[in-house]
């Protein structure tokens, strides 16, 4: 097999980013979408050229492999009827909102290689480079660590009415501190307060590592619209001899119009110019193909997006379990 045949199930806006990196791919052919919306897969024919068909079950004897793109509360069935006809899978993150969800789709793996989870800050370079530090021993023993990733309130906007800021925030970092670190993170506490949306808009939550290290994460979705990056995230992990602090905002690139408004440009994960060059996201992409057309191991395994689930579901039951927690502010 020279080329991976491949549909994207869910063109929403990760979906269509899939889409248009997967299409550009030399080892990759890009054969259909499967998506309930018409809008969704009229955009599918018209940008894409590409046969567009309402459930993954229409397109799964026509491709070796699947993006799974649909919200999160989708995940399992979509790909448990993709492992079941044979299909290797890229599932986005969270890979589900359970950890008892999680387990019946490691259940319905015909082999572990089968399932690559899509957390696609572990095809960072910046992310690689720091865990390579961390991982040699040079900053010595971990004393403390924070992370944090708060956005604009017109992404919560979208989406705060399926998901929770820290499912759909935090799930990065969550896995961010296992990878770089190479150590289990236990949740010790949250808070979290409503401001904007019916679930919680700003969680800080407390960690602590295996080896004693303690952390926090920060996770929000109230920054201002007029912002002009709408991420702000970051890394910092104090050490025995030193520390290591990462900027992980989508800020690398201004663009300052002349009569308009300021706003960042995103290069790193997945930029709005077109699809050529190296980025996140295709470096995953490739990183899951490359695996499906040799038959190599799952770039990102089942098991450790299982993990990140688990942190997460630690903080949402900390939240629940929090007796501070407020309503949504009036006006």
């Amino acid at each position: 097999m020279d080329r991976l045949r491949i549909g994207v199930v869910g063109i929403g806006v990760q979906g269509q980013l899939h889409a248009r990196a997967l299409r550009e791919m030399r080892q990759v052919e890009l054969v259909a979408v499967a998506d309930p919306a018409p809008r969704n897969r009229d955009w599918a024919v018209d940008t894409l050229g590409v046969r567009a068909v309402p459930d993954i079950t229409d397109l799964l004897d026509e491709v070796d492999a699947v993006s799974i793109c649909t919200p999160d509360h989708l995940h399992e069935d979509a790909t448990l009827a993709a492992l079941a006809a044979g299909r290797r899978v890229l599932l986005e993150k969270p890979m589900a909102l359970s950890t008892a969800s999680c387990d019946r789709i490691l259940a319905g793996r015909p082999d572990p290689d089968a399932l690559t989870i899509g957390h696609i800050l572990r095809f960072d370079p910046r992310v690689t480079r720091l865990r390579e530090i961390v991982r040699s021993g040079e900053l010595g023993e971990i004393w403390h660590v924070k992370v944090w990733r708060c956005t604009s309130q017109a992404v919560g906007a979208g989406i705060w009415d399926r998901t929770s800021v820290a499912w759909f925030l935090g799930i990065h970092d969550a896995d961010l501190l296992r990878f770089v670190t190479g150590r289990e993170v236990e949740v010790t506490g949250a808070v979290g307060r409503k401001v904007l949306s019916p679930s919680h808009d700003v969680v800080h939550a407390t960690v602590r590592f295996d080896d004693g290290a303690i952390g926090t994460m920060e996770n929000t979705w109230t920054l201002p619209h007029s912002r002009p990056s709408r991420a702000d995230a970051g890394l910092r992990i104090v050490g025995e001899h030193g520390l290591l602090e990462m900027d992980l905002s989508h800020n690398d690139l201004l663009y300052a119009q002349r009569q308009g408004t300021a706003s960042y440009l995103d290069t790193y994960f997945w930029p709005s110019r077109g699809p050529g060059g190296a980025y996140n996201l295709r470096t995953q992409l490739e990183a899951f193909a490359d695996a499906a057309l040799t038959g190599g191991p799952t770039p990102v395994s089942g098991e450790e997006g299982r993990a990140a689930v688990a942190i997460v579901e630690g903080i949402e039951a900390a939240l629940a379990a929090d007796p501070a927690s407020t309503p949504p502010t009036a006006g």
